[in-house]
């Protein structure tokens, strides 16, 4: 069975001025495309990755009422069903964690549920979000569990907070923990950790809580293919990424799609697919 996992990029650029983000990048060479052509290349790329039969499970970050519509069809094309959506307030737009599982009946969703990235203990409606820790959103983790040939599962969808490091770590370590309470064969929580896989918020999470590992490249790993590649970044920045249980590590493959020409690119993160080998 295969998970994927992209962060779509919901930032529609605004007319007659600089978008944050086009600022924010304005140093990095190789232009970023338009907002119609990054939305043609997104269909491209996931009716071309969602061929694939093994894939039941999709996550994507960066959800808003630019692009859900866009997704949503894409995923009714590709026969699958978008889960229950939990509003997050940020500090540009609503945004949302979509979790899509494919229609087949062999499928069972047993729930879903949404934790909190911050001190809440449970997901509040948007009227009611507290933005803590020095985030700059409403982070969340939106979890699926499916039963599948004789096998339970359960999927957390994650976006941590890209300005906080108390927040990222926090909200990780909380996810890790809710995984920690649901019996399952397989469980992980995968996405747009907001974090390099090989550093310190990483190494502070994982001495946390020790029954986890992250799963960030495969055998033929190539150092320079980055799962966020910023149109034109020239490092080595992977991070989108899973945490998966340290006894099972070996049970799991990952795999970045990677566009022959930068432009071709849907988003400024490409996705990745994790294989769970049986």
């Amino acid at each position: 069975m295969k998970i994927l996992s992209y962060n779509i990029f919901g930032t529609k650029e605004p007319k007659g001025s600089i978008p944050k983000w086009e600022i924010r990048q304005q140093n990095i060479k190789g232009n970023i495309p338009k907002w119609e052509t990054r939305q043609k290349n997104i269909k491209r790329i996931l009716n071309q990755v969602l061929s694939d039969q093994e894939i039941k499970i999709c996550c994507f970050q960066e959800v808003n009422e630019n692009n859900i519509d866009l997704l949503n069809d894409i995923l009714i094309q590709n026969n699958f069903k978008m889960l229950k959506q939990f509003p997050m307030k940020t500090c540009s737009c609503t945004q949302y964690n979509i979790v899509a599982v494919k229609n087949e009946p062999a499928i069972q969703i047993d729930f879903i549920a949404c934790i909190p990235h911050g001190s809440d203990d449970e997901y509040k409606e948007i009227d009611y979000q507290v933005i803590d820790y020095n985030m700059s959103d409403y982070r969340t983790t939106v979890f699926v569990s499916i039963h599948y040939h004789n096998r339970q599962y359960l999927i957390g969808n994650i976006h941590t907070d890209y300005i906080s490091v108390e927040g990222k770590i926090r909200g990780t370590i909380k996810s890790l923990a809710y995984l920690d309470k649901i019996p399952a064969d397989y469980k992980m929580i995968v996405g747009d950790m907001n974090m390099i896989c090989h550093m310190s918020e990483a190494y502070i999470i994982k001495k946390e809580n020790e029954k986890y590992t992250t799963l960030s490249r495969n055998k033929n790993f190539n150092i320079m293919d980055q799962s966020w590649h910023g149109y034109g970044l020239k490092e080595q920045v992977n991070s989108d990424f899973a945490f998966v249980e340290k006894i099972k590590e070996e049970d799991y493959d990952y795999e970045i799609i990677k566009q022959d020409n930068i432009q071709d690119e849907g988003s400024d993160h490409r996705p990745i697919i994790i294989t769970i080998k049986e």
